[in-house]
């Protein structure tokens, strides 16, 4: 009996999480995505906090990839991604995101 538990402890402990889902020294957690705004050229603007109200950090170009890290409904009635895009972190409206996924 106990080698039947062992067993089946020892293959359930030993599920390879897919490598989106890795969090680690050297690894990512989050998914990819692009920035897709209403105008060809237009940009979405990243904050230092989820809302309008936030400090402006850059712009993102439409098209741009992106990496969606983690996301919050703002207190404007928003929802926000947490995103890295060219060594930076920020806030941007999920509205404006598109995942390579087939989400939005």
């Amino acid at each position: 009996m106990f080698k039947v538990f062992f067993a089946c402890a020892l293959i359930f402990s030993s599920t390879v999480l897919p490598a989106s889902a890795q969090v680690g020294p050297g690894g990512n957690s989050g998914y990819s995505a692009y920035v897709c705004t209403n105008d060809v050229g237009g940009r979405l603007t990243m904050r230092r906090a989820p809302g309008q109200g936030n400090r402006q950090i850059t712009q993102i170009p439409a098209g741009k990839n992106i990496r969606v890290l983690n996301s919050t409904q703002g207190s404007d009635g928003f929802t926000w991604n947490l995103v890295s895009y060219n060594g930076r972190r920020g806030w941007v409206r999920a509205d404006f995101i598109c995942n390579y996924e087939g989400g939005n």
